[in-house]
C-alpha cells in the first residue's frame, strides 16, 4: 500500500467527529433513565435511543475514520477535502433535532432527517467520486462504493418515513421500515465495517495481512441482504424479508470466522486494550446473532431485543472505542510527531494512549452491557438503571481518554 500523508484531511478537520461522538455515546447511555425493559422495539423512545447512539456515536466516528482512512486504503486523493468541515455540524444539529421529533413534534423528523440527508450526502457522494478515481481496484474500494450506495438509499427511504409521521406525504412508515435498517445498517454500516476492518485488524494486530478479495464472499452476500430488505418493501413477503435476515446472519457468520482465524494464526503476543475490545465485539455479535434471530423466527419480542442491545452497544461499542484507542493515537502521533522523527526525540505511538483508563472504560462498558442485557431479558427496571449507570460513566471516561490523547503535544 502506498500511503501518502496527504491523501487525508488535516487532523484539525477529523477530531470534531470523535469528540462529538463520544459526547452523543455518553447522552445515549443517559437517555437509557427515561426507558423501560419491557418496552418493544418500536416504542418511539426507543427508536429515539436508536437514531441518537447509530447516527450520533457509530455514523459518526465512521465517518471521520472512513474520511482519513478510505482514500489511504485507496491511493487517492480526496476530491473536496474541506467538506468535512461542513458535515460534522450539520449531522450533529441534525440528529439532535430529529431525535426531538420522537418525543415531541413529528414535524422535527423532517427537518432533522433532511440536514442528516444533506451531511451524509455530501459525504457518500464526495467518496463516491473520490473512489471512482482510485487506482487500487479490489473487492474492498468496492464494497465502500455499494456501501455508499446503500447509505443514499437507506438516507432517502429514512426521510419518506419521516414525511409520513408528520404527515406531508401519503407513506405508510411501518411498511418502509424494513428498507430502512437494511439499507443503513447492513448495506452502509456492516458492509463498510467488514470492508475497512480486513485492512485495519491485520495492521493493527500485527496479522499477516489476506488478500484483499479474500472476503468477496461476505462482502457480495451482505450486499445481496441489503438490496433483498430495501426489495421487501416493493413487494411485502415475508419470506423475502427471512432471506434477507439469513444471508446477512451467513455473511457475517463467513467473516466472524476469517476474522477468528487470522488472529488465531498470528504469533502470540501481549494483548492490548484494542484487542480484547474486538475480542469482546466478536463474541457480542455471536450473542447478537444467536439470541436475536432465535427470537426473530420464535416471535420472542425479549430476544429480539437482548439481541438487537448486544449488537448496538456490545459489537458496535467495542468494536468502535477500541479503534479509537488505535486511530486517534496513530492521527495525533503521524501528524505532530512524525515529520520530526530525525531530527528529535518523538513519543512512542502507545505512549499517547492513557492506557489504565481506558481499561477502566473498557471494564465499565463491559459490566454495563451485562447488567443491561439481564435487565431485559428479566424485564428488571432496577438493573436497567445499574447498568446505565455503568454505562454512562464508561462513557465519560471515553470521551476524557480522546480528549486527552488530541491534546498530546
Amino acid at each position: 500500500m502506498n500511503v501518502s500523508p496527504d491523501f487525508s484531511p488535516p487532523l484539525r478537520l477529523i477530531a470534531p467527529y470523535f469528540v462529538i461522538a463520544t459526547l452523543f455515546y455518553t447522552g445515549s447511555m443517559g437517555m437509557l433513565f427515561g426507558l423501560n425493559p419491557s418496552m418493544n422495539i418500536h416504542d418511539f423512545r426507543v427508536v429515539g435511543w436508536v437514531h441518537t447512539y447509530m447516527i450520533g456515536f457509530v455514523m459518526m466516528v465512521m465517518i471521520g475514520a472512513m474520511g482519513q482512512l478510505s482514500v489511504v486504503i485507496a491511493e487517492v486523493h480526496h476530491k473536496h477535502k474541506n467538506i468535512f468541515g461542513w458535515i460534522w455540524p450539520l449531522l450533529s444539529i441534525g440528529t439532535v433535532v430529529l431525535v426531538s421529533g420522537f418525543y415531541t413534534q413529528p414535524l422535527f423528523l423532517v427537518v432533522g432527517g433532511g440536514l442528516i440527508l444533506l451531511a451524509l450526502g455530501l459525504f457518500a457522494l464526495n467518496l463516491f467520486i473520490t473512489l471512482m478515481g482510485a487506482r487500487r481496484k479490489t473487492d474492498v474500494t468496492g464494497a465502500m462504493k455499494w456501501s455508499n450506495l446503500f447509505l443514499l438509499a437507506g438516507l432517502f427511504i429514512g426521510l419518506l418515513m419521516a414525511l409520513g409521521y408528520a404527515g406531508v406525504l401519503e407513506t405508510n412508515p411501518s411498511r418502509l421500515v424494513t428498507g430502512h435498517i437494511f439499507a443503513i445498517f447492513g448495506g452502509y454500516v456492516l458492509l463498510s465495517i467488514m470492508g475497512v476492518s480486513t485492512v485495519l485488524l491485520p495492521m493493527f494486530g500485527a496479522c499477516k495481512r489476506p488478500s484483499d478479495n479474500e472476503y468477496r464472499i461476505s462482502f457480495y452476500a451482505m450486499a445481496l441482504s441489503a438490496a433483498l430488505g430495501v426489495v421487501s418493501i416493493l413487494v411485502e413477503q415475508e419470506g423475502i424479508r427471512g432471506a434477507a435476515l439469513l444471508i446477512a446472519v451467513g455473511a457475517l457468520g463467513y467473516y466472524v470466522f476469517s476474522m477468528v482465524r487470522l488472529f488465531t494464526s498470528k504469533p502470540r503476543r501481549y494483548v492490548d486494550i484494542w484487542e480484547r475490545s474486538v475480542a469482546v465485539a466478536v463474541m457480542m455479535l455471536i450473542l447478537s446473532m444467536g439470541v436475536g434471530v432465535s427470537g426473530y423466527f420464535m416471535e420472542n419480542e425479549r430476544w429480539v431485543m437482548m439481541g438487537f442491545w448486544l449488537l448496538m452497544a456490545g459489537f458496535f461499542g467495542f468494536l468502535i472505542s477500541g479503534h479509537l484507542y488505535k486511530i486517534v493515537p496513530f492521527l495525533v502521533w503521524f501528524e505532530r510527531f512524525a515529520p520530526y522523527i530525525d531530527e528529535r526525540d518523538v513519543p512512542m505511538l502507545h505512549q499517547l494512549l492513557p492506557e489504565k483508563w481506558a481499561n477502566v472504560q473498557w471494564l465499565l462498558a463491559l459490566c454495563g452491557v451485562t447488567i443491561c442485557t439481564a435487565a431485559i431479558g428479566f424485564e428488571n427496571t432496577p438493573l436497567l438503571l445499574i447498568g446505565s449507570l455503568f454505562m454512562i460513566v464508561s462513557g465519560g471516561v471515553l470521551m476524557g481518554v480522546v480528549l486527552k490523547v488530541l491534546r498530546y503535544r
